[in-house]
């Protein structure tokens, strides 16, 4: 409910609530840049538990998944980098649909298993809605 004087105008702080409210789901960009460095942090070493976990494969299997793994990283990494975004959001979800196909379902990457799918499919999530979230600039400071 909106406070309001007597003349039925909205006040100030009733006005500064109401703004308030309507950009809970904003970030700001420096809590954007924030996010984006504690996902990548986050599930660079997430990806790297699931890599120590390989030590039965060849090595030109394990090359080929670190090759192809590293690549979609590349991608979810330059989603918040791009001015591109929708292009490359399009890119990003189909190169990871076909890296579970591929290790999950035709078993053509070796060493590809639920897990690391998993963790890149929540990265990339996690990364999309980051990047697609409404932003606005900084506040600037009080001098």
């Amino acid at each position: 409910m909106l406070m309001a004087d007597r003349k039925g105008v909205i006040t100030k702080g009733a006005k500064e609530i109401a703004k308030g409210l309507s950009d809970t789901g904003r970030l700001r960009e420096s809590e954007y840049r924030a996010s984006v460095d504690a996902l990548n942090l986050f599930f660079g070493a997430i990806v790297g538990v699931n890599f120590a976990g390989l030590t039965d494969l060849s090595s030109a299997d394990y090359a080929i998944l670190l090759f192809i793994t590293a690549t979609l990283i590349g991608f979810i990494l330059m989603v918040s980098k791009t001015t591109r975004r929708i292009w490359l959001a399009v890119q990003l979800t189909i190169f990871m649909a076909g890296y579970a196909w591929l290790g999950l379902v035709e078993r053509a990457i070796e060493g590809v298993d639920e897990k690391l799918v998993i963790t890149l499919a929540v990265w990339t999530g996690a990364a999309l809605l980051g990047e697609f979230t409404p932003r606005d600039p900084d506040p600037e400071p009080d001098a």
